[in-house]
């Protein structure tokens, strides 16, 4: 049975398939897009399939036993989080369970994931929060929302953000400019053109300092500073010079970075252009800047796209596959 189990998607020619943990092609590339990893036991998988005569996107789900169960009534599906996928179908919302049946109804403008227990919502052009019954628990009034990261969730109020905690009371008052979610004790916040850091009662922790500023992981957080991006601790000491033209969050030990990227697309959330590679927390390259696209490390591994084929490197940058 574990010879069978579907580990990682692979791309191959421009086509997802799925190989084992003894690295051998399981499901043959077929898909035109598949998740990055299994979440809750499954990947979303798509391709287009000519129905009626007319050619359409078709979304399903397959799990580790190699199992797809294709819905053409499915307008988009999504990764599950906390043992939900959300759905589209005929322009709205709901979700499915794990036994891939509908126990949201599909009724809701516009959705996001579940997280913490709680999922943002669109009713009548305003955001709320539902739970896992499906009931309104924090009523639509946002502009918009976020999911709740260590009990906060951030806020849109006319053009401002703030918090909120899970009963929707107004922890931190909508004022700033652009904001992050927390993470570790701390909120990336702007306010005019520079960013800082606050705590979880909104009170400033790190000054105003940054060009631009990311969320807390593994103790750093990256940040950019005349259009040069490193990483700084919990209390605003910068550790890691900025020197990389983007850098990403640490994840396992280890932070994407970009060399080379267009400064035309550096406020975007991933630059286009240059090379990727991976730095250690002490600023040192651990995998040398030479491909297109990395996604994070996640289990060992972070998958790695060149052109219309994928593959993934190990923590030393070893190519696991053979192209």
């Amino acid at each position: 049975m574990l010879e069978k189990e579907l580990f990682l998607p692979v791309l191959r020619d421009g086509k997802y398939g799925f190989i084992n943990k003894d690295k051998k092609f399981i499901i043959k590339p077929r898909f035109k897009y598949v998740s990055e990893r299994f979440r809750d036991g499954y990947c979303v998988v798509t391709y287009i399939k000519k129905i009626r005569k007319s050619m359409r996107w078709v979304f399903g789900y397959i799990d580790k036993l190699g199992n797809v169960q294709i819905f053409l009534h499915l307008d988009s599906a999504s990764d599950f989080n906390d043992g939900l996928s959300r759905i589209k179908v005929n322009g709205n919302y709901g979700y499915i369970d794990e036994d891939l049946k509908e126990v949201i109804n599909v009724k809701f403008d516009s959705a996001a994931n579940f997280r913490q227990g709680l999922a943002g919502i669109k009713i009548d052009k305003k955001w709320g929060y539902i739970d896992k019954t499906g009931e309104v628990v924090i009523s639509p009034k946002y502009t918009y929302v976020n999911q709740f990261f260590e009990n906060r969730a951030l806020i849109e109020m006319k053009n401002k953000y703030g918090y909120i905690n899970k009963i929707g009371e107004p922890i931190i008052y909508p004022e700033f400019d652009i904001a992050t979610d927390f993470s570790e004790g701390l909120a990336a916040v702007r306010v005019g053109e520079k960013w800082g850091y606050i705590d979880k009662e909104g009170r400033l922790k790190i000054d105003f300092l940054f060009d631009r500023a990311k969320l807390f992981n593994e103790g750093l957080a990256a940040i950019c500073i005349k259009d040069k991006w490193g990483y700084i601790d919990n209390i605003g000491n910068i550790v890691i010079d900025p020197m990389f033209d983007y850098a990403c969050n640490f994840k396992e030990g280890l932070a994407r970075f970009n060399i080379g990227s267009s400064s035309l697309t550096r406020g975007l959330s991933i630059p286009k252009g240059g090379v990727w590679g991976f730095l250690n927390k002490k600023g040192n390259i651990e995998i040398m800047p030479i491909f297109e696209s990395v996604s994070d490390f996640e289990d060992g591994y972070a998958q790695v796209i060149q052109g219309n084929n994928s593959n993934y490197i190990d923590v030393s940058g070893n190519l696991i596959l053979k192209i």
